[in-house]
């Protein structure tokens, strides 16, 4: 492909870096040569400051040319700041939201009855719904700077034999995802394979929303 460069030595932003899959994103990013800056509001692996991000006094984006984020579903002010922040030093070139399946489809209450897992609350799809709203007014906001969104399905965290089978019978390709299936496509909005790819909703999902 003409142009098309695949470089490394940016500079990333993780929010929510304490987690599973935020934990899955800085080793990723870090072993393409990328230098990750992590971000939670609380310690553990992979987080370089601990803050709220809702508080802006606190926690100020540095100058940064890619920004994942990742951080729980109540910190959509504390987002938006840091990606308008980010915007205003003309470094930035990629934003990613991390949203889920729930931002796009509905709940399927039966996947929960007979399990121990709890059903979806409805707060949790309005603010992955939220996230879905902010890609696109970042989109077109903030360009040229590239803003998507990816919406995993149901990650496998130790669930329930009966939870997963029930959940791997909706998806087309028959199971549930795993870190590094979220990873990819993150991988892939950042990088200059998708320059041309902007205030888009990746559905990582196995097929689930295809039904």
């Amino acid at each position: 492909m003409s142009g098309l460069k695949f470089v490394s030595g940016r500079k990333v932003l993780i929010t929510g870096s304490a987690g599973f899959l935020g934990r899955a994103l800085r080793k990723a990013f870090e072993a393409q040569g990328d230098e990750v800056f992590g971000v939670d509001c609380e310690e553990g692996d992979g987080v370089d400051k601990v803050c709220n991000l809702n508080d802006p006094i606190i926690f100020t984006c540095p100058p940064v040319d890619i920004v994942i984020c990742n951080a729980s579903t109540e910190h959509h002010g504390g987002h938006s700041n840091i990606v308008e922040t980010a915007a205003t030093y003309k470094r930035l070139k990629s934003v990613v939201w991390i949203s889920s399946i729930y931002g796009v489809v509905g709940s399927d209450p039966w996947l929960y009855r007979g399990t121990t897992i709890r059903q979806t609350r409805s707060d949790y799809a309005e603010s992955k719904g939220a996230m879905i709203a902010l890609t696109k007014h970042f989109a077109t906001t903030i360009a040229p700077v590239r803003v998507n969104c990816v919406a995993p399905g149901g990650i496998y965290r130790k669930h329930s034999k009966q939870f997963v089978k029930k959940y791997s019978s909706k998806v087309p390709l028959g199971r549930m995802a795993t870190e590094d299936d979220i990873v990819g496509p993150v991988l892939f909005l950042c990088s200059d394979a998708a320059r041309y790819i902007t205030g888009q909703v990746l559905m990582v999902d196995g097929g689930y929303s295809s039904w």
